[in-house]
């Protein structure tokens, strides 16, 4: 014989029971989505930490950009102290020292005679000295003096005068043999 139960009281219902099968469909969802929400929190973390270090690399980047235009300036300006020291010492090289040109004129020259005037010319390289001595003599010894300068080549006595009687018609002062020499001078550049 068959009991049938009946359940008269309102609102009480029966507990249904899961089957075997029921509870490990139901298991195997619950672990697969336990499963996938643990995944994509690993994504998320691990995303989340590559852009904040991709951050960081960047204001880094930045940074070292403003640092890489300061130190290109700073290249660039070394470049040119560089270049000006060179320039400078360049043109210093190849700047004709005057002053030892008048110490050797100086040198070579009889004490009875005078320079007036140094002319240089660049591009022949040929100096002029124009002055004036005593006599005819004294601007012999001059030539002849100018002409062992080691220094100097292509000696040439350009022009001369020799006064007419020996006084100048102002006062009592004696008139001058002037003179015009010219020379190469092997410290001459260009």
């Amino acid at each position: 014989m068959k009991t049938i139960d009946i359940n008269l009281l309102p609102g009480r219902k029966r507990k249904k029971v899961l089957s075997k099968q029921d509870k490990q469909i139901i298991f195997i969802g619950v672990s697969t989505f336990f499963l996938l929400a643990a995944m994509y929190g690993g994504v998320w973390y691990t995303r989340t930490g590559k852009e904040n270090k991709l951050e960081n690399l960047t204001a880094q980047v930045n940074s070292l950009k403003s640092v890489q235009k300061v130190l290109d300036i700073r290249a660039s300006l070394g470049s040119k102290v560089l270049y000006y020291e060179a320039s400078i010492k360049n043109f210093t090289l190849k700047q004709t020292d005057w002053n030892k040109l008048i110490g050797e004129v100086a040198a070579s020259l009889p004490t009875e005679s005078k320079i007036n005037q140094i002319n240089a010319d660049k591009t022949s390289l040929i100096i002029m000295i124009t002055g004036e001595t005593k006599n005819l003599q004294t601007l012999a010894w001059t030539m002849y003096s100018i002409s062992n300068n080691k220094d100097f080549s292509n000696v040439t006595l350009k022009s001369y005068s020799v006064p007419y009687g020996g006084k100048s018609n102002v006062g009592t002062k004696p008139s001058l043999t002037t003179f015009t020499i010219t020379f190469k001078w092997k410290g001459m550049k260009k």
